[in-house]
């Protein structure tokens, strides 16, 4: 059997830049929390997907339902309480999450400085470490 290599964040070796989040994106996110008060927070995480490699995914969670794991971060950023994979850091690490409106579309952007390449859609991505 073929054992399954990760990838995974060497603390001592990294300088975490952490994640910033917009103004707008704030207001969203707490507007969509509310919406359920079973929302504690949201995940953040990347997916396999598309041409390029990953793409991002932003889902709420309630530590009620699903207990938290010894392998997740857990922090606040304003009034949001942020859980992310250590597995998930090296391509969060310096995200900027922002909220754009544009007529009737509506979508959270996440801005990665280390992109190195993204399919024509803009659906998935890949970065350099």
């Amino acid at each position: 059997m073929k054992k399954k290599q990760e990838n995974t964040y060497l603390f001592n070796q990294h300088k975490w830049k952490g994640i910033k989040i917009t103004k707008s994106a704030i207001k969203q996110i707490l507007f969509l929390m509310n919406l359920n008060t079973e929302n504690q927070g949201i995940k953040l995480s990347i997916k396999k997907s598309g041409c390029a490699g990953f793409r991002y995914i932003m889902e709420f969670f309630n530590t009620k339902k699903t207990p938290e794991k010894e392998d997740n971060i857990i922090f606040f950023y304003e009034n949001i309480l942020i859980q992310v994979s250590k597995k998930d850091i090296p391509f969060l690490d310096g995200v900027k999450i922002d909220f754009i409106k544009n007529n009737i579309n509506q979508v959270f952007k996440f801005n990665n400085p280390k992109l190195e390449k993204f399919c024509g859609c803009g659906e998935s991505f890949a970065i350099n470490d």
